[in-house]
C-alpha cells in the first residue's frame, strides 16, 4: 500500500479512537477520564493492527501481480528470443549454403584449369625452363604437380610476421607446398616453373586461398586469431569470368576482411592494367586490404604503390638501409608513408643487430627466419 494511503488510515484510526474515548467519558456514567483514554488507546491499537494487516495483504497482492506481469514479460521475451534465434539459424544456414555454392563454383573452375593443364602438358611436354636443381624433371615433375593438385595434396605453411619491439605475433604469411604421391614435399623452386608453364599458378594460389579462408572461418569467433597474408595471382585478377566468381566467394566471407590481406609482387602492381586496378578496387570496396612484397631494390616508387592501393609493403631488410639518406632519414620516410596509410614490413630479418636497427628506425612489423621458419598449418588452425 502507498505510504500516503497508510498515513491517512492511521490518522482516521486516531480520530475514531479519540471520538470513542470522548463518547465513553461523556455518555457512560461513572467513567473516569483515564478509563476513557484507555478505551480510546485500545481502539486506536486495534485500528492500527487491522490497518497494517490490510496494508500487508494489499501489498502482497500487488507484489504478486507485479511478479506475474514480470514473469509473463520474461516468457514473452524468451519466446521472441527463440523466434529470433530460429530466424538467425535459418539465415546462417542460408549464408553457409551460399558460401558453399560459391566455393564449389570456384573449385569446379580450378578442376577445369587442372584438366586443361594436364591435357596441354600431356602432349610430349619437355623439361620446364629454369626449373633448377630438382629431384624430378620434365614430364614426371609435371605429372607430380598435376597429381598433387587433383588429389588436393596442397599444404599451407605459415611464417610469422611479428610486431616490434615486443615480437608479438601480428600476422601469418601463407606459403604453399605440394606433395607428390609418396608425400615428398615439392618446394616452390620445383613446382613454380612447371605451374607457370602449365598455366596453373592461379590454381595453386586460389586453392591456397580457400585453405586460408576455411582456417579463418573455423576461428570466426576467436578474437585472438591472427591475420593471414595470402598470395593473389595476377592471373586471377586478369581473368574476367573467374574473378566474378572469386569476388562472389569473397563477398560471402567479407566478415573475414580484417584478417585476410592479399599480397602481390610490387612490380606487378605498378605494371597492372586498368582492368586489374578495377578488380583491386572491388576488393578494397568490400574491405580487403592489399600488401606488396619482393621489394629488393631501393629505387622503387613507394608512393606509387600507396596510390595503387597497397596498405603494407614488405621490403628486404638490407634494402631498407638504402631507402634512408641524409636528406630523408629512414624514420622520416616510415612516418611519411604511415601518414599516407602504408606500413613498411622488414622482410628477411636474420640477426639481432638488424632488429635493433629496425627499432631505432621506427619499424613496427618484421618477418624472417630469426622469428620463425615456415611451418605446416595445424589441422585445427
Amino acid at each position: 500500500m502507498p505510504l500516503t494511503a497508510l498515513t491517512l488510515f492511521h490518522l482516521a484510526s486516531l480520530l475514531i479512537a479519540g471520538a470513542v474515548g470522548v463518547a465513553t467519558f461523556r455518555f457512560i456514567p461513572d467513567t473516569s477520564m483515564y478509563d476513557a483514554a484507555f478505551t480510546g488507546m485500545l481502539v486506536l491499537a486495534l485500528g492500527v493492527l487491522s490497518g497494517e494487516g490490510a496494508a500487508r495483504r494489499l501489498e502482497r497482492r500487488l507484489l504478486m501481480r507485479s511478479l506475474d506481469a514480470e514473469r509473463a514479460a520474461r516468457e514473452g521475451q524468451a519466446e521472441a528470443i527463440a523466434e529470433l534465434t530460429a530466424e538467425l539459424d535459418v539465415l546462417r544456414q542460408h549464408r553457409d549454403q551460399e558460401e558453399l555454392v560459391a566455393e564449389m563454383r570456384l573449385v569446379r573452375s580450378q578442376l577445369a584449369r587442372i584438366a586443361a593443364g594436364g591435357a596441354a602438358n600431356g602432349q610430349g611436354a619437355g623439361s620446364p625452363r629454369n626449373a633448377g636443381p630438382v629431384e624430378l624433371e620434365g614430364q614426371p615433375l609435371i605429372e607430380a604437380v598435376l597429381s598433387a593438385l587433383k588429389d588436393n595434396r596442397i599444404d599451407l605453411y605459415l611464417q610469422p610476421v611479428v610486431q616490434l619491439p615486443q615480437r608479438r605475433m601480428a600476422f601469418h604469411e601463407c606459403l604453399t607446398r605440394l606433395r607428390d604421391g609418396e608425400n615428398h614435399v615439392i618446394a616452390p623452386g620445383q613446382y613454380l616453373p612447371v605451374a607457370e608453364q602449365a598455366g596453373l599458378t592461379a590454381t595453386i594460389d586460389n586453392l591456397s586461398l580457400f585453405r586460408c579462408v576455411q582456417a579463418l572461418k573455423r576461428r570466426r569467433n576467436d578474437d585472438s586469431s591472427f591475420g593471414f597474408f595470402c598470395n593473389l595471382s595476377m592471373a586471377t585478377l586478369e581473368d574476367e569470368s573467374f574473378f566474378e566468381q572469386f569476388l562472389e566467394f569473397l563477398v560471402a566471407n567479407r566478415d573475414l576482411a580484417s584478417r585476410l590481406v592479399f599480397e602481390l609482387e610490387a612490380d606487378r602492381l605498378l605494371q597492372a592494367t586498368p582492368k586489374v586496378r578495377e578488380h583491386l578496387d572491388s576488393l578494397k570496396r568490400i574491405g580487403f586490404r592489399l600488401s606488396v612484397d619482393n621489394i629488393d631494390r631501393a629505387d622503387i616508387d613507394l608512393l606509387a604503390l600507396v596510390d595503387a592501393g597497397a596498405v603494407f609493403a614488405k621490403v628486404d631488410v638490407e634494402v631498407l638501409k638504402q631507402l634512408g639518406h641524409a636528406d630523408r632519414p629512414l624514420p622520416l620516410l616510415v612516418e611519411k608513408l604511415r601518414a599516407r596509410g602504408m606500413v613498411l614490413i622488414a622482410a628477411k630479418v636474420e640477426s639481432e643487430d638488424q632488429v635493433l636497427d629496425l627499432v631505432e628506425d621506427d619499424l613496427t612489423l618484421a618477418q624472417g627466419y630469426l622469428f620463425g621458419e615456415p611451418r605446416p598449418m595445424r589441422s585445427d588452425a
